[in-house]
Order: structure tokens, then sequence, then C-alpha cells
């Protein structure tokens, strides 16, 4: 894979990796804009629930990342670095959905947290350069 094929994909997986993040930001302001229903009560219980969850999935997306990139630097398969991002991203958003349930589901004041949660976990799922060109050339 030559240089220009390698800036391309990396430039592919920070547009992806920015517009994820706004969706965190976007969520957030949609839960302010937004009313909760009436019907919505404050649950601790299933908020923490949820908060486990949360956490759960953001911790298992960086186990699941590396497998990925080291199966396609192994295979020189640059396409299995992408899916293991999109994988991770992945599980860190479903921390943000969750947060998105608590705030019309319960309605409990710190439903944000779990957009944090996520949003931390996203910006540890950084896209790097270096996985990239490690699944491109044999380095041995």
């Amino acid at each position: 894979m030559d240089q220009q094929q390698i800036e391309l994909r990396i430039r592919t997986m920070r547009t992806l990796w920015i517009a994820l993040m706004l969706s965190f930001g976007m969520y957030y302001v949609f839960t302010i804009i937004a009313e909760r229903g009436g019907h919505a009560t404050p649950n601790n219980t299933l908020f923490l629930v949820m908060l486990a969850i949360g956490f759960t999935t953001t911790l298992l997306s960086f186990p699941i990342k590396n497998r990925f990139l080291t199966k396609a630097t192994d295979q020189q398969n640059v396409p299995l670095v992408q899916q293991g991002y999109v994988m991770a991203w992945a599980l860190c958003e479903v921390s943000a959905v969750l947060g998105m349930v608590d705030f019309f589901v319960t309605g409990n004041r710190y439903y944000y947290s779990l957009f944090i949660l996520g949003a931390c976990g996203q910006l540890l799922h950084f896209p790097r350069r270096e996985h990239v060109i490690n699944a491109s050339f044999q380095s041995r």
C-alpha cells in the first residue's frame, strides 16, 4: 500500500471519528431541547445498571480493537484496522444511547454521565497512523 492510500485510509477513519465524537454533543443538545415525558420517574437502580453496561461495553472496546489490530498486522490486512476501530467506536456509542434511554425513560438527572463515559472511551480510540502502517508493511 502506497503512502497516498495510507493517508486516504487514515483521513477516512479520522473523519468518522470526528463525526461520532460530535454525535455525543448532539445527543446532549437533543436532551436539552427535548422535553421529558410526564411519566418519567427517576429509577436509580436502572440508572446504575445502565451505567454498569455502558462501562462494560466501553472497557470491552479496547481488547476487541486490539484483537483486530493484531490480526490486521499479522495478516497485513488494512481494512481490518478500520473494522477494529469502528467496532470500538460502536461499543463506546452504546453508553451514549443508554444515556438517551435513561433520559427519556427514567428522567434521572445524571443521565449525561453516560455521555461522558462514552466520549472518554471514544477519545482514547483516536485513529493512529501507525496502526495502518503496521498493517500495510511487513516489518520483519
